[in-house]
């Protein structure tokens, strides 16, 4: 319960005892304080004063002092002695109990009410205290423990150490900064096993596209139906593996947040190695040097783009593939054409989606990650990658030169 809603009970429960004190008060002409106007009055009479015109005075030699006495007696008047020279020689007599009670009544009221505004203020501090010590930790506890049900490992729960919950609430908050920790530990592990499972899976599927090369020169050049036979069965395998590795890697690239890209200051040179890495996979013809300088790059992640674009050259068109090196005013861009049907002009830019596939590739393998992660691993290293469509399908990868 909220404080001001305790305040607010609280006050109106002090309302209603005021209420009731008012209502219950007797309703009286309070003309006396106390008692003493009564023994004031007895004893000027005893000193031979005349008696008050609300008195009445009997004396021991009146005839009718006892008849008097006893008749007040039973009316339960207030009767007081007059006393003279050490001597009791009558009665001061009042027969208005009633005023004298109803000045009693209203001396209890005053005291009454007196009493509960003091106890009202106690009461108010007792409960600004409790609140303040024992109720207030506990909400703010309440309010952490739901950021904590939420999983905000960053609200943080302010305490005194030497508040009465201080060490409580103290470990309440190292609890949070433990679990912070640990959660951020398992997603850094969560996160590096993805991304390794992703990397692998993608690579492995680079030797798979030399092996079905490989298969495919044996089967055009071979004669002898055993090793042709072998050959298909190695072919089919490397078929169903290549699936399975699509499915891994469609699972882990579904959560993992980013691939490790690290340029460094390669030579260009290096360049033309992993061109001889893949010659095998179809009919690949340099046109022209590679201008030798200094660039920023990954090699395994450039390796993987140019694998990617050309392995998907080789799968879709089945043409014979150019490369070209261009010297350009920041880098180089390496242009990778084939001459293929190409891809719809409204499809260009969809290409580098993840998961997307062209309409042209229904019914072939494939995952939709290839020129997705292309895109991905250049920009990453500071460069970028263009596509366009005109008499086949041209691939333009720009890699920045170191200046």
């Amino acid at each position: 319960m909220k404080f001001r809603n305790l305040i607010i009970i609280y006050l109106i429960l002090i309302a209603a005892l005021f209420a009731a004190l008012f209502i219950l008060r007797p309703d009286s002409d309070i003309s006396r304080g106390d008692m003493t106007y009564y023994y004031n009055q007895a004893k000027a009479v005893s000193e031979g004063a005349e008696p008050p015109a609300d008195a009445v005075v009997i004396y021991l030699t009146d005839n009718n002092y006892e008849q008097m006495q006893v008749s007040y007696v039973r009316n339960n008047a207030l009767i007081l002695d007059i006393i003279r020279d050490g001597q009791i020689v009558g009665k001061i007599m009042w027969d208005d109990i009633e005023n004298i009670t109803d000045e009693t009544t209203n001396t209890f009221f005053g005291f009454s009410v007196i009493t509960v505004v003091i106890t009202a203020f106690t009461g108010l501090l007792l409960l600004i205290l409790i609140y303040t010590r024992y109720i207030r930790p506990f909400n703010k506890l309440q309010t952490f423990a739901g950021q904590i049900a939420k999983g905000n490992l960053d609200y943080p729960l302010a305490y005194q150490k030497n508040a009465y919950f201080g060490a409580f609430t103290e470990s309440f908050d190292i609890m949070r900064e433990e679990l912070k920790k640990a959660r951020e530990s398992e997603a850094r592990a969560q996160k590096a096993k993805q991304e390794m499972m992703a990397e692998l899976s993608h690579d492995i599927r680079t030797p798979l596209s030399t092996i079905n090369a490989t298969c495919e020169v044996i089967e055009v050049k071979s004669r002898d139906q055993d090793i042709l036979d072998k050959t298909k069965i190695i072919k089919n395998k490397a078929s169903t593996i290549d699936s399975l590795i699509t499915n891994m890697m469609n699972a882990s690239l579904e959560e993992a947040l980013e691939l490790k890209v690290t340029p460094v200051e390669e030579s260009s040179l290096l360049i033309n190695k992993m061109i001889d890495n893949i010659k095998d996979l179809g009919q690949i013809t340099v046109t022209n040097e590679i201008p030798g300088c200094l660039l920023y790059y990954d090699p395994l992640r450039l390796e993987q783009v140019i694998d990617n674009i050309i392995g998907n050259s080789v799968k879709y068109a089945g043409t014979p593939i150019t490369i070209t090196y261009e010297a350009v005013d920041n880098g180089i861009v390496i242009k990778i054409s084939d001459t293929g049907p190409g891809v719809d002009p409204d499809e260009l830019s969809l290409l580098t989606q993840k998961f997307y596939r062209g309409t042209r590739s229904t019914g072939k393998p494939g995952s939709g990650l290839g020129l997705y992660l292309a895109k991905y691993f250049m920009q990453n290293m500071d460069g970028d990658i263009m596509f366009s469509s005109d008499n086949g399908f041209t691939a333009q990868i720009y890699i920045r030169r170191v200046s």
